[in-house]
């Protein structure tokens, strides 16, 4: 099912998009704040092994290298919470990547059906706040000391009604 329109997900052609394995966050340079997650998070690489189990976890490549990791994780029905890794490389090719990353977010919330799409962002972490405003998500609050460092993380959302089109800036019924 997944594997079907993971292709379309990127326009440009110096961008693939295959499936996540967890060994590609080990394979990959990420960036430090990204990295930082395999020394405070208990049992990390458990997760990412749980992360590629889900059909809808991927690896984006530019010019055959890790540029970013991301999926999500369903809760319940109609609701999930999205992940990401990243690289340095994402900024080689910043256009492609977020296009594709909302193209994907679309996608799944269409296949999963979901009312709500959530991300927690580490308030430290400026590249990753700025991307998620792009990828159209709504700020709705700072979670104090919720990171594994005792770290402040903004929880982020995206809404969507029962046709499954986006509708980032409306509150939920």
């Amino acid at each position: 099912m997944f594997s079907d329109w993971r292709n379309d997900l990127s326009s440009n052609n110096g961008v693939s998009i295959v499936p996540f394995h967890w060994g590609h966050a080990m394979m990959a340079e990420l960036r430090p704040m990204d990295k930082e997650y395999f020394d405070t998070v208990p049992n990390y690489v458990g997760l990412l092994k749980s992360y590629a189990e889900n059909d809808m976890s991927c690896t984006a490549m530019v010019g055959g290298k890790i540029a970013c990791c991301f999926g999500v994780v369903q809760y319940w029905p109609g609701m999930a919470e999205g992940w990401m890794l990243t690289t340095d490389k994402v900024a080689t090719h910043p256009v492609s990547l977020t296009r594709g990353a909302l193209r994907y977010f679309n996608k799944v919330a269409t296949i999963l059906q979901l009312k709500r799409l959530q991300m927690v962002v580490d308030c430290d972490n400026s590249f990753a706040m700025n991307w998620v405003n792009a990828l159209k998500f709504t700020r709705e609050g700072v979670m104090r000391n919720y990171g594994p460092n005792g770290n402040d993380y903004v929880m982020y959302a995206r809404y969507f009604n029962g046709s499954y089109s986006q509708n980032s800036k409306s509150s939920p019924a």
